[in-house]
C-alpha cells in the first residue's frame, strides 16, 4: 500500500488516541467521513493498523523501574531462547540486535531488586545466555516516532512534494454536528 500524506496523518492521529471517532478524524483530516472510513478500512486491510491497545502510565501502575537489558547468547541456542521469552513476565518487548549484543530486553517491574533479580537469578540460569548487560533507564521522554516527519523525509528523498495538510480536493469538513443540527461544509 502507498501511504500518502493523509494516510501518514491519519495513523498518527489514531497512535495518539486510539478512540478517536472517524468523524472526528475526518474534520481533522479535511476529508468527508466517507473517505476517511475508506481510508481507515485500507490501512487495515493492508496490515498497516494491526490493533489498538491501552497506553499506560507504568509508574501509576505499579511498575515504576525499566531497564534494558542486552543478551549474548550461544549462537545455537536461539530457539532455546526464543522459547523461553514468554517467561519472562516483565518483558515489555524484545528486539534481535545487531553489534555487540545478540538482543535486547526492555523489562519493567516494581523496583530495581526485582529486576535485579530477574537478572541474577533467573536469566543467570539460562544455558542460552552467554552473558547480559543491564542499563536501567533514568527517564522515559519519548515513545513515539513522528511518522509525519519520516513521511516529508521520505518524500523530500524521492523528489515527490509533501503538504503537511492534504485537502485532496474532497469536501473538507469544518465542524461535526449531530443529527438535527445546522451542517457546515466547505467546498
Amino acid at each position: 500500500m502507498q501511504l500518502d500524506d493523509t494516510h501518514i496523518h491519519m495513523v498518527d492521529l489514531l497512535r495518539r488516541n486510539g478512540r478517536l471517532s472517524i468523524a472526528a478524524m475526518a474534520e481533522q483530516l479535511g476529508v468527508s467521513r466517507s473517505n476517511a472510513y475508506q481510508r481507515y478500512d485500507a490501512l487495515v486491510e493492508a496490515g498497516v493498523i494491526t490493533g489498538f491497545t491501552a497506553t499506560l502510565d507504568f509508574r501509576a501502575a505499579g511498575f515504576g523501574v525499566a531497564a534494558l537489558v542486552f543478551v549474548s547468547l550461544e549462537q545455537q541456542r536461539w530457539q532455546e531462547f526464543r522459547e523461553r521469552l514468554p517467561s519472562v513476565q516483565e518483558l515489555e518487548y524484545f528486539a534481535v540486535t545487531a553489534g555487540r549484543h545478540d538482543g535486547m530486553l526492555l523489562v519493567r517491574a516494581a523496583d530495581v531488586a526485582a529486576i535485579h533479580e530477574l537478572v541474577a537469578t533467573n536469566l543467570a540460569q539460562w544455558d542460552c545466555i552467554k552473558s547480559t548487560e543491564t542499563v536501567f533507564i533514568m527517564d522515559e521522554q519519548w515513545d513515539r516516532v513522528n511518522l509525519r516527519a519520516g513521511f516529508a523525509g521520505r518524500a523530500l528523498r524521492s523528489g515527490r512534494e509533501f503538504t503537511d495538510d492534504a485537502v485532496l480536493g474532497i469536501s473538507r469538513i469544518t465542524s461535526f454536528v449531530e443529527p438535527g443540527e445546522e451542517n457546515e461544509v466547505e467546498r
